[in-house]
């Protein structure tokens, strides 16, 4: 589990885009946050990425990321992808996943939707055009340029989707379903069929890294070692260390002081705490420690983040 921050969007004043919010997690670790409404599930985000960024997290909703203004990083379980401007990712239900800026300034358009918008379980869509994705050994993610003519037609049906909810006009809720239905289905055409499926051990790792990042977010205000949190899944230390370096590129450490840091901008933002009491609200026991971790992170002091952001 993490969650994701945001500051004011440059898209100020459209009128359907949501506002990024604190991810909340079910004890699987899996997002429980409502993307839409009930009726119409599914919500489009605008965000500049010099203040904003995605932990590791999953969630059953489709997603895609579109680089308005690259290039962006996202990582996609164990791989980076580097999208520049006019790319996009289309990333699978349940794939970890994690978005930050790579250099300078740059802007993404997100949606984030339920299958079921485009047609239930008892459906021909959802047999046609969902359940394909959602076999084992499908693909976590696709990646998409403007290079490539079927990649292209799925960039145009993402950006149309994603226009339809930002800017609501007249039906636009049928136009949505439909680019997004026209989107799925040149997806599935990439579906090879008789994949080998992702072999047992590979699915027991992956529920061991969602446990343990669901750890770190309900536990990061205390000490955290490695040692705990290869305990809270029983592995040994060196499976743990192994698995963050496998599945996030990066130690459990690491990814604990950059989940604190993102808490920590939160607060920057939304509070008056002063520094000191901000790290020691997010896990930092010294406010020196927490300057320097915050200045390594964001390149920046909290205190100069916050007269930036704020």
């Amino acid at each position: 589990m993490a969650y994701q921050t945001s500051c004011a969007s440059y898209t100020s004043g459209r009128v359907g885009l949501s506002s990024a919010t604190a991810v909340v997690a079910d004890a699987a670790g899996r997002e429980q946050a409502q993307h839409g409404s009930p009726l119409f599930p599914i919500a489009c985000y605008a965000e500049d990425l010099s203040c904003f960024s995605v932990a590791w997290h999953w969630h059953e909703e489709f997603e895609f990321i579109l680089a308005a203004l690259g290039p962006i990083h996202v990582d996609v379980n164990k791989t980076r992808l580097t999208l520049q401007t006019g790319q996009g990712v289309f990333i699978n239900s349940g794939a970890l996943h994690a978005v930050e800026p790579a250099e300078g300034r740059a802007l993404l358009h997100s949606g984030v939707f339920q299958p079921r918008l485009v047609g239930g379980m008892d459906t021909v869509f959802w047999q046609k055009l969902i359940r394909p994705l959602l076999q084992p050994g499908t693909p976590p993610f696709f990646l998409l340029d403007e290079a490539v003519p079927w990649q292209r037609q799925v960039l145009l049906c993402l950006r149309e989707a994603w226009k339809g909810v930002a800017d609501e006009p007249f039906d636009y809720e049928n136009r949505v379903r439909y680019h997004l239905t026209a989107a799925l289905r040149l997806l599935i055409t990439q579906c090879v069929s008789g994949k080998v499926k992702v072999s047992e051990q590979e699915q027991i790792a992956s529920e061991r890294m969602k446990q343990m990042l669901r750890y770190v977010e309900e536990h990061y205000t205390e000490e955290l070692t490695v040692e705990k949190l290869a305990g809270c899944v029983a592995l040994s230390e060196s499976a743990c260390l192994r698995s963050f370096r496998q599945f996030l590129g990066i130690t459990p450490i690491q990814y604990v002081k950059q989940f604190r840091v993102e808490k920590a901008t939160e607060l920057l933002r939304s509070t008056r705490l002063k520094t000191g009491e901000v790290g020691l609200e997010c896990g930092f026991s010294d406010a020196s420690y927490f300057i320097k971790t915050f200045r390594e992170i964001k390149h920046c002091t909290p205190r100069e983040y916050r007269i930036r952001f704020c």
